[in-house]
């Protein structure tokens, strides 16, 4: 996939959400507290849209059994981690992450062992994955049928992609069959929400239509 916009940066600016993000970053509140939950379901949205859908470590459709749930606000470099709290709220930091890649990244640390923490996060910053700000990662790792994956030869991140790839289990039987049989559970259940639109077929079923077909055609492509 391209290489991401920071699209959350003017969200983050906006004033109605400027007290409730001072208030985590003081420590007052944590990242669960209700005060954050219209920000983060703001940031969730806008991500949605940015990146189609899809996560950007194993490049699949993001499958939405239950979008709070499964569709995680992924810090590139881990909130819960002392020296990366100031970049809980930085739009280049955030990313939307399957559930299968955010439970295998865990709290990892991407900054490489014994360098400080960053200033700023820049593509020259020393991260141990490719990152989705600053890399486009379809040019970092090849995703072939199966899926397989592999680093690109050429790219310049080879070695971190090679990580990445190792670190997420991307190419692990387990997570492979985990993940056919969850597409597999939400292409049943498009075709009952389809099938119960179709037989409404009101101009507000067929508007709803149209983007659950989108989705079906997304759930396909993976599924292929």
């Amino acid at each position: 996939m391209a290489i991401l916009k920071p699209v959350a940066r003017a969200v983050l600016k906006r004033k109605e959400y400027k007290n409730s993000i001072s208030k985590y970053m003081s420590g007052e509140v944590d990242w669960s507290d209700k005060s954050l939950k219209l920000v983060k379901d703001t940031i969730r949205a806008i991500l949605r849209v940015e990146q189609k859908d899809i996560c950007p470590y194993c490049q699949r459709i993001i499958i939405p059994e239950r979008r709070n749930v499964n569709e995680h606000i992924e810090h590139f470099l881990d909130k819960s981690k002392d020296k990366y709290k100031k970049f809980a709220f930085t739009a280049s930091n955030l990313i939307l992450a399957c559930q299968g890649c955010n439970v295998e990244k865990g709290i990892r640390d991407l900054i490489g062992k014994g360098l400080p923490a960053p200033a700023y996060l820049t593509r020259q910053t020393h991260f141990l994955w490719p990152h989705p700000y600053f890399d486009d990662m379809s040019q970092c790792i090849q995703k072939l049928p199966g899926p397989v994956y592999s680093p690109i030869v050429g790219s310049g991140r080879e070695t971190q992609s090679t990580r990445l790839i190792k670190e997420l289990k991307l190419n692990d039987i387990q997570s492979i069959e985990s993940r056919y049989g969850r597409l597999v559970a939400r292409r049943t259940q498009l075709m009952r929400i389809l099938r119960k639109l179709a037989i409404k077929n009101d101009e507000r079923s067929r508007a709803k239509m149209a983007l659950f077909i989108i989705e079906m055609d997304k759930v396909d492509q993976d599924l292929s």
